[in-house]
């Protein structure tokens, strides 16, 4: 039975964008990407702000405190799709049952009530650091394709169990400030 659903898994189409494709297809993938990243007098009310912007509605409020240290964290997979690298994070949710629990609110309403969004939105900072370091001509509206969720339960829905969490460059410059110790 496991096999049977892992197997499902990574070879349904899911949806990114213009294209359609499989896990088992891609070509160009890291598991388990750890990340660094140096915090320097970051506002934790500046970052919850910072994220509230990337996707609208009702959520718990960080509390407010100075963040220094380094943070780490681990990216489930990194890949490329047509040029652009994706994040993708596995969640074993249970939104419900059946395959209308897995509908794009529910799937905004889990990532609200989790801080999820924060998360996509750090492993996007991490994701824009590392390649503006290592790839040539590198270029965040281009390259970069976002963070995914795959609501694993979700897989046989419209959906597939897929949100996508689109890179805002605006919030990603504020966010790679606030890193650095800016605090506008």
């Amino acid at each position: 039975l496991l096999t049977n659903w892992l197997e499902c898994l990574i070879t349904t189409p899911l949806p990114l964008g213009a294209t359609q494709m499989a896990l088992a297809d891609v070509e160009q993938t890291l598991e388990e990407s750890e990340f660094w990243l140096r915090l320097q007098q970051a506002p934790l009310e500046r970052l919850d702000q910072i994220a509230r912007q990337c996707l609208p509605g009702e959520r718990e409020t960080l509390q407010p405190q100075q963040l220094t240290g380094m943070l780490k964290g681990f990216i489930d997979l990194l890949f490329c799709v047509d040029g652009r690298y994706y994040l993708l994070d596995y969640k074993s949710n249970h939104l419900g049952d059946g395959d209308s629990a897995y509908s794009e609110a529910n799937m905004t309403a889990a990532l609200l009530a989790h801080r999820y969004e924060l998360q996509g939105l750090l492993y996007q900072l991490a994701l824009n650091r590392l390649l503006r370091l290592r790839l040539p001509d590198y270029d965040p509206a281009i390259h970069l394709g976002g963070s995914l969720f795959f609501f694993l339960r979700g897989i046989h829905s419209d959906s597939r169990g897929l949100f996508h969490l689109p890179v805002r460059l605006d919030l990603l410059e504020q966010l790679d400030a606030l890193f650095d110790g800016a605090s506008a």
